[in-house]
């Protein structure tokens, strides 16, 4: 196994166990109001959810940053 892959295995272990103990340490229920719902949800839950969809933004973030900075590189070689 590489490197990468066993940094990449123990960051979504981690992720995991430290989503479960989000949850298991607050439980206190929250209200939420979203556009007219009021929704009533744990506050581990909305920690992890927040957490998890950073991650998303962050990494298409720099999917899309890399890509582009790949492109521009190619195009340089090219002429």
């Amino acid at each position: 196994m590489s490197l990468s892959l066993i940094l990449l295995l123990f960051l979504i272990i981690s992720i995991t166990f430290f989503g479960y103990i989000f949850i298991g340490l607050n439980p206190v229920i929250v209200s939420l109001d979203i556009l007219l719902i009021q929704v009533e949800i744990q506050l581990g839950y909305i920690i992890l959810f927040t957490f998890l969809i950073g991650i998303t933004f962050a990494i298409i973030l720099e999917i899309l940053y890399f890509s582009a900075r790949r492109t521009n590189k190619i195009e340089k070689d090219k002429t």
